[in-house]
């Protein structure tokens, strides 16, 4: 171990024992996944990365987005099995079929951000590389609605969200700097290019909502339509913009969580659910609060820094959701524990649908199924 990376990892394990689990009030209801309660749900052809999970205007699904360009729909029994969707490059299907190389996300697509249009039954796609696509029904390949942004190109589609009233599309991108690919980089540099944006298909024009935000990630908006709630995955914010009252086109902060978050989805039994990618260590925070740091993680080769991503992220118990309330207040807390840590590392979605809990991963080669 070299003088630069152990004194990452002495700052890393000084940090550790201050880190305090969220979820430490008597009234927040505990729900925890162990070995033998989660049914895991294998992706076909070996996909992995279930990113964003979402059902039709039908209830059928659910539909995931993967790792080699996909998404993928669920048929329940009788027939429990995956079939094919759409994907993005169909010229380059069957080579891409199955892949998990982020070196070819370029070439195959990575849909993250999904949504379905429960009027026309479209589905949108949020693609880290390709940008906002669509789905018209009928079809099994995404066309393209946006690739480019005002100002700059968008280069890292992320999240989705839709006013059926309006037709209006909302989306994120979270960095007009790095890619998918580099992801550890927006955190560690404190990158803050990201930008919420608004398409009007009418139109057939983007604008820019927000700029200047740290790692924009999911997007979900309130069954009014009055608001958008959108994580800010460097920061652990969540983050309000007003739609509609008279605080129109206004951000707040909603809650600030100590872990990054990455999804969020409404919850039909009211506030919403936070997928967390990682508990939020203070080495993440000193890297985003002092620049000689910040320099001393980025100077380091890319394998090296993929190795302190632990150190980044912290220790201690393993929290991988969050439904809050609709002012930011935590209600209940999905933890794992025993052998079923390994499989749930990180969570980017949970969705949750008739009393169960879909878990989505961009780790994992499965989805989780938990039963309230």
């Amino acid at each position: 171990m070299n003088t630069t990376t152990a004194r990452l990892f002495a700052l890393a394990v000084f940090a550790a024992a201050a880190i305090l689990s969220p979820d430490s009030r008597s009234d927040v209801r505990q729900l925890e996944i162990r070995d033998g309660n989660v049914e895991l749900i294998p992706l076909l052809d070996g996909a992995a990365g279930p990113e964003s999970i979402v059902f039709d205007e039908g209830g059928e699904g659910p539909y995931t987005s993967v790792s080699d360009g996909r998404v993928l729909k669920w048929r329940p029994p009788p027939e429990r099995r995956w079939v094919e969707h759409s994907c993005s490059a169909p010229e380059l299907l069957d080579s891409c079929r199955g892949s998990k190389d982020p070196g070819r996300e370029h070439e195959c697509g990575r849909p993250l951000g999904l949504k379905f249009n429960s009027i026309t039954g479209e589905l949108y796609v949020a693609d880290a590389y390709l940008g906002l696509r669509v789905v018209v029904p009928g079809e099994n390949v995404s066309r393209p609605l946006v690739t480019g942004c005002p100002g700059s190109p968008c280069s890292f589609a992320n999240g989705v969200e839709i006013d059926h009233e309006t037709g209006a599309i909302y989306f994120t991108d979270t960095s007009t700097r790095f890619q998918r690919r580099q992801f550890l980089n927006i955190v560690i540099s404190g990158d803050n290019t990201g930008r919420l944006l608004k398409y009007d298909p009418n139109k057939n024009k983007v604008e820019v909502l927000v700029d200047g935000l740290c790692f924009p990630n999911g997007l979900a908006m309130s069954s009014d339509g009055s608001y958008l709630l959108l994580a800010e995955t460097t920061t652990g914010k969540i983050l309000r913009y007003w739609l509609k009252t008279p605080k129109a086109s206004t951000m707040e902060e909603v809650a600030r969580l100590p872990g990054f978050p990455d999804n969020i989805k409404m919850s039909p039994r009211g506030g919403f659910w936070v997928g967390l990618h990682a508990k939020r260590g203070k080495l993440a925070e000193w890297s985003i609060s002092y620049p000689w740091l910040r320099k001393l993680v980025l100077k380091l080769p890319a394998q090296r820094i993929q190795r302190v991503s632990s150190f980044l992220t912290g220790f201690g118990r393993q929290v991988i959701a969050l439904r809050l309330s609709d002012d930011g207040k935590i209600i209940e807390s999905m933890s794992v524990h025993g052998a079923a840590r390994k499989l749930f590392r990180s969570i980017s979605e949970v969705e949750e649908r008739d009393g169960n809990l879909w878990i989505g991963s961009v780790l994992s080669p499965f989805l989780g199924l938990y039963r309230l």
